[in-house]
């Protein structure tokens, strides 16, 4: 079955292939996105995406409807191969062709995001109100951007400054019957001389969401986020100072405990005594600079530091040494400046405090014809401090040191891509000390055929270091029902992948393939024991050699009728491990279909989403049946005195479909996707 998928697959590429061979002539209205031209800032040579080698892929938020910025996570779904880990609308994170958490690399407001990202519930908490744009690199790029970046990197663009005359306002505002959630938006962008400055605020109240059965209790969602940006730009300096302030609360539900207008309401209130919640602040502030000499070389070097402090509500002591850590002498020295509690007065049972600091710095040499040549170095320390009574990962000292070298050859006919780098990662614990290192290389081919036509052809190597929750693990983890013991022996993964793509592209139409194999050498994973402790399943981190295989198909067309266009895309990824079994969050084939009707100032658009059913599954996954969703949306500007206003509205799950999403936390716990939710907005730029 598994082979008649893949021959399935490639049979519909090279189908695809002709079709768009045969089309190469057709030219009517403009369809191919101005992105073609634009720079990409992920990769380091300044090269817009038709001329990089390697393969990115760019989506820009201010296109988009105006409701989709709430959530960042979903917006970049709308790239094809990239789909979310879920735990309900407040948590989501990022899944590159199979591969998240530790094993995708995030980048915003210009550093590295780090926020516990091994925690499956751990989500990017990043308001889409402040991203003018997100980049994304399928695949291992771990020789730009060291350990972790194996499995790809999102690179997200914080919003760009205003040069036109006087300052912009935008205010705007959200209604989501779901979840009776409103979402409120104030964003002030202004220039004084040289001088360029943004402040954006946004709050995000969201209750309880509903199933097509019910509502989810202890679902709700609250979030205030606060960006400020400082730009400073001269002929031979730019700087850009920025500023990230996200304070969230979120909900854990307890199950399947919805209830309805007939439920008893004494169990309800039980409920809310017994009400578990995070609460997740994240402070940022990084300052990146550009000096350019006489045009030809330049350096560029970033500054960033980043707190994430973790804390968890209302569930009680579950790790595996219950009694020792009541008397552990850390807790004692800082307990007082960190004993949080909520507004019922219960402290917090976990309370972690995560300190990043970074330092990113690069050398362009002076670009010839032929030849053009990167050296850069990138540095980060990071501490971790537990507070609360609960540990799930040690206090722990982290420290990443760095070095690479990318150059680019042009000939005639073929640009071609060569890295190295060489990594150090050291891990440093009470009873821990370790030093991870590794070698990663990139080599990438790119061609031309014709003005139209683009194939890349790519080989990259990537590492990761354990993190700590796979090294020291030792307790119950909420929401997985599974008792995970971690592993000092455990080895750093490498990677190897092979990535095909092409592409073709004219006035009214865009298409691509991306073909890739991803080879994994000591993957981590958790495995059975067939033991309990607790009447809990225990699970092992263990490693294993594995694979990926997939790709994606995407086809874009402004048809003979002015008004109408469609979009159709195709995704598909397996991965096994060498030993028997499956990867987990592996999402299902997924079709994807879109229709755009363009009236001047009002644009509606019809998506049918179709996930086939997912038996492929790891040991503690279960299996999910396909489901299909068809949502509506419209956008509609008018002119008032002077401004435009715009009315936004949007239809998600239309038919109020019941289904579980394989790559939803909530899955396991016997709760469905949201059901249908109608949204309204308004955005006035004055």
């Amino acid at each position: 079955m598994k082979n008649i998928t893949k021959i399935a697959f490639l049979a519909l590429i090279f189908i695809s292939i002709n079709t768009v061979n045969a089309q190469d002539t057709q030219e009517n209205d403009t369809l191919v996105p101005v992105e073609l031209s634009e720079v990409v800032v992920s990769t380091p040579f300044k090269e817009s995406l038709k001329n990089n080698v390697i393969n990115v892929s760019k989506l820009n938020l201010n296109n988009l409807n105006y409701i989709k910025r709430q959530n960042l996570s979903a917006a970049i779904q709308e790239i094809p191969g990239i789909s979310i880990i879920s735990t309900g609308p407040g948590i989501s994170k990022p899944v590159i062709r199979g591969l998240s958490s530790n094993r995708v690399t995030v980048f915003s407001h210009n550093m590295r995001v780090e926020n516990q990202q091994w925690g499956d519930e751990h989500g990017m908490n990043l308001s889409g109100f402040a991203v003018g744009s997100v980049e994304v690199i399928k695949g291992p790029m771990s020789v730009l951007y060291g350990s972790d970046a194996l499995g790809g990197v999102l690179y997200i663009n914080p919003d760009s400054y205003y040069d036109g005359d006087g300052p912009e306002i935008e205010l705007g505002t959200v209604y989501n019957s779901n979840y009776s959630g409103f979402t409120t938006n104030l964003g002030v962008k202004g220039n004084l001389n040289k001088l360029n400055y943004i402040v954006q605020a946004s709050v995000v109240d969201n209750d309880n969401f509903n199933t097509p059965d019910h509502e989810v209790e202890n679902t709700y969602f609250k979030q205030n986020d606060f960006n400020f940006g400082l730009g400073y730009s001269s002929d031979n300096f730019i700087s850009d100072l920025r500023v990230n302030i996200s304070d969230s609360e979120i909900g854990i539900p307890h199950g399947d405990e919805g209830h309805d207008d007939y439920d008893d309401h004494d169990d309800h209130d039980d409920h809310e005594e017994e009400k578990l919640y995070q609460n997740v602040l994240n402070t940022m502030v990084s300052w990146k600079n550009r000096i350019l000499f006489d045009n030809i070389s330049e350096i560029e070097f970033t500054l960033g530091y980043r707190t994430n402090k973790r804390k968890e509500f209302g569930h009680q002591d579950e790790d595996g040494d219950d009694d020792d850590h009541d008397d552990d002498d850390h807790h004692d020295d800082d307990h007082d400046d960190h004993d949080d509690h909520d507004d019922h007065g219960d402290e917090a049972a976990l309370n972690m405090d995560l300190e990043t600091t970074t330092f990113d710095f690069k050398y362009i040499f002076p670009k010839s014809d032929k030849f053009e040549l990167v050296l850069g170095t990138n540095m980060l320390w990071q501490t971790n401090t537990n507070y609360g009574k609960e540990e799930l990962i040690p206090n722990a000292e982290k420290k990443d040191l760095g070095v690479y070298a990318l150059s680019h050859i042009h000939t005639s006919k073929w640009d071609v891509l060569l890295g190295l780098r060489i990594d150090d990662r050291k891990i440093e614990t009470e009873s821990f000390n370790e030093n991870f290192n590794s070698f990663t290389s990139s080599v990438g081919f790119k061609r031309n055929f014709g003005e139209n036509k683009l194939f890349r052809l790519n080989f990259s190597s990537g590492f990761r270091a354990p993190n700590l929750s796979e090294l020291f693990s030792d307790g119950i983890h909420h929401g997985t029902s599974r008792y995970e013991v971690g592993n000092k022996n455990l080895s750093e993964e490498k990677n190897l992948q092979s990535d095909i793509s092409i592409s073709s592209f004219g006035s009214n139409y865009s298409f691509g393939i991306d073909i890739f194999y991803n080879s994994i050498n000591d993957y981590i994973y958790l495995n059975s024991t067939g033991t309990s402790r607790r009447s809990t399943p225990v699970y092992n981190y263990t490693q294993a050699d594995a694979f990926l295989f997939g790709g994606e198909l995407y086809y874009s067309r402004s048809t003979s009728i002015d008004w109408l266009s469609f979009k159709t895309t195709l995704e598909y990824v397996s991965g096994e491990l060498a030993n028997g079994g499956y990867l987990p969050f592996l999402s299902p084939f997924t079709f994807k279909q879109s229709f755009t009707l363009d009236f001047d100032s009002n644009s509606y658009k019809l998506s049918l989403v179709s996930k086939g059913k997912q038996n492929n599954v790891a040991k503690f996954e279960t299996e999910t049946d396909s489901y299909f969703l068809l949502n509506f949306s419209g956008t509609h500007e008018f002119n008032l005195t002077n401004n435009k206003l715009g009315f936004v509205w949007s239809v998600n799950n239309l038919l109020d479909e019941k289904y579980f999403d394989h790559l939803s936390r909530f899955k396991t716990l016997g709760i469905q996707e949201m059901g249908r939710n109608i949204s309204f907005g308004l955005k006035y730029k004055f």
